[in-house]
């Protein structure tokens, strides 16, 4: 029974000094470089685009006026804008301070792997999972689009780039990083037999080291990478037969041509064989690395897991934490930037420039157009989407179809070039700066089926408004009927019944007049106690000019300034 009950008491003792995953509190000392009393979390939460640069552009700057020596980005998303993630990027490593570290609060996929890989270190909560960085395609209306090879491997060139770039400056792995972002690579983990050093490997050095090609022995000790999720399923796209794609090894030169500092990893050949053994292969072909709280801890990539602000707190040794996340209007820029909203916006914009020229002199649906204008452009320039050329294209079109209708007759080369101006401008604001960039055509759909939208929408509007808009109860307060009595002599021009004249748009050619109102092109003009709608045949005319009949029939009074 002695002897039982030591036994028992030895095999309690060995199980309680079994490993477990790393936490916060196990973290000590903390090392000088982490250390940090006041910590700036920046929160960057949902899908990632040009609002979320300049979000995280402020941020930086007020944690930094607040004094934060560490700054923590939060991440919980699941990918986004790759442009936009090479400019958070260049914030990280030009603007952030050295101790900035990536907190994995539960998930970052794609763009989130590559911003957390550009932090000196990141640490993950219990359930958090990262990786599966592959550039993908979505499009307007038609989704997920799948990616031909050779368009696949132009863009995964520069991520890999700045991964591998990333790799080297903190550290991590170049061979594993690589494995986020590009499905073809194959990578086995061998392991010194006298420091425990580990290194990931490709078939070309496993092949130069062992001198045998390696086998597909999974590795199972760790639990398995989670299946591919929906991204993964498009990475097969077809190669067009007329575009050649790179080969591994121009890619590998694409990569170390574009690198600032040079590799640290070891070169191994067939003398170091003795010293390493295959301990299996951690990444297959067919897939993308996608990596949970314990696998990034064994493959070298986190520091620890965190649950919550207070181990993060511990973690590094800090006596205070402020948050600084999105606000309001970043949120409103970036509702107004979705492609639906400007669609709408755009028809908002047409249809109430449209009423304002027909009822002119009111000025509130000119003040609406004016209003859809000014988001349509500065919510994309507040969200870095749009460059100057953009807004003046539209402006400069606004000019020409506002020269068009007031200065010159009919509808001629000026109106149409104003027309094309607008309608490109508005496609612009969707591309920004990068017009003739390869990455931009999911913009460029978008922007073209969102101004396409809106300009039907409007044309749509206006021929319904065009058709009902005298029936209509409202317009009746707004747009004149075809005669209203107005008292001459009463100072304050307001319209009073009058007795109705038997057909009165029948004018004599001849009939002179005074404007009312201004007109552009349409207006109201008095003849004698008689106020009446009619239209200019020529360009803009001033209120109280006098005018002449041109022409009086079913289709309104048209009138021309009279020369004094």
């Amino acid at each position: 029974m002695i002897v039982a009950g030591v036994m028992l008491l030895i095999g309690t003792a060995a199980l309680d000094r079994s490993p477990r995953p790393q936490s916060a509190t196990d973290l000590t000392p903390i090392p000088a470089g982490r250390k940090a009393e006041t910590i700036a979390i920046i929160s960057v939460d949902g899908p990632i685009d040009g609002v979320t640069t300049r979000s995280i552009e402020r941020r930086l700057q007020e944690a930094k006026e607040a004094g934060c020596d560490a700054v923590v980005i939060e991440l919980d998303t699941p990918g986004g804008d790759l442009m936009a993630t090479f400019d958070i990027l260049e914030l990280i490593r030009n603007q952030a301070p050295a101790n900035t570290v990536a907190w994995v609060r539960p998930k970052a996929f794609s763009a989130g792997t590559i911003i957390a890989l550009a932090t000196r270190e990141i640490i993950i909560t219990p359930t958090g999972v990262f990786g599966d960085a592959a550039p993908i395609q979505g499009m307007p209306v038609v989704g997920l689009r799948q990616l031909p090879a050779a368009e696949r491997a132009k863009i995964e060139a520069p991520l890999l780039s700045e991964v591998v770039f990333d790799a080297r400056r903190q550290g991590w792995d170049e061979k594993l990083v690589q494995a986020f972002v590009a499905v073809d690579v194959e990578l086995w983990l061998i392991q010194n037999r006298t420091n425990g050093d580990r290194l990931f490997v490709d078939a070309a050095e496993y092949e130069r080291i062992f001198g045998d090609a390696p086998v597909a022995t999974r590795l199972t000790r760790l639990p398995a990478p989670p299946a591919k999720d929906q991204f993964s399923e498009l990475l097969g796209g077809s190669s067009d037969p007329d575009e050649p794609v790179p080969t591994v090894a121009e890619r590998n030169e694409t990569i170390e041509f574009l690198q600032d500092f040079p590799s640290k990893r070891p070169v191994l050949g067939p003398e170091d064989a003795p010293d390493w053994v295959l301990l299996g292969q951690v990444v297959s072909p067919d897939e993308l690395l996608v990596l949970r709280a314990d696998e990034a801890a064994a493959y070298g990539f986190t520091s620890g897991e965190v649950g919550d602000e207070i181990e993060l707190m511990t973690f590094f040794g800090a006596t205070k934490i402020i948050r600084f996340d999105e606000s309001w209007s970043e949120r409103l820029v970036r509702f107004m930037t979705i492609w639906p909203v400007r669609a709408i916006l755009i028809t908002v914009m047409l249809v109430g420039f449209f009423i304002e020229i027909a009822a002119p002199g009111y000025g509130a649906f000119g003040l609406v157009s004016l209003a859809s204008l000014a988001l349509l452009l500065g919510a994309p320039l507040l969200a870095g989407m749009a460059d100057w050329w953009t807004v003046a294209a539209v402006l400069l079109g606004l000019m020409l179809v506002a020269l068009e209708l007031f200065l010159l007759p009919g509808f001629g080369v000026a109106g149409l070039l104003g027309a094309f101006l607008i309608f490109g401008g508005l496609v612009g604001t969707f591309i920004g700066g990068r017009p003739f960039d390869d990455s931009i055509r999911e913009d460029l759909v978008r922007g073209l089926l969102a101004t396409s939208i809106g300009f039907l929408g409007a044309g749509v509007g206006i021929w319904l408004l065009w058709r009902n808009l005298p029936r209509l109860s409202l317009a009746r307060g707004l747009i004149l009927a075809e005669e209203v009595g107005v008292i001459a002599d009463d100072p304050s021009e307001r319209a009073v019944p009058s007795a109705p004249i038997r057909n009165p748009v029948n004018l004599a050619p001849g009939t002179v007049g005074i404007t009312a109102t201004p007109l552009r092109t349409s207006g109201r003009v008095r003849f004698g106690d008689r106020m009446m709608d009619a239209q200019s045949a020529g360009g803009y005319i001033e209120r109280d000019t006098k005018v002449r009949v041109i022409s009086s029939d079913e289709l309104g009074i048209k009138v021309e300034e009279l020369e004094s």
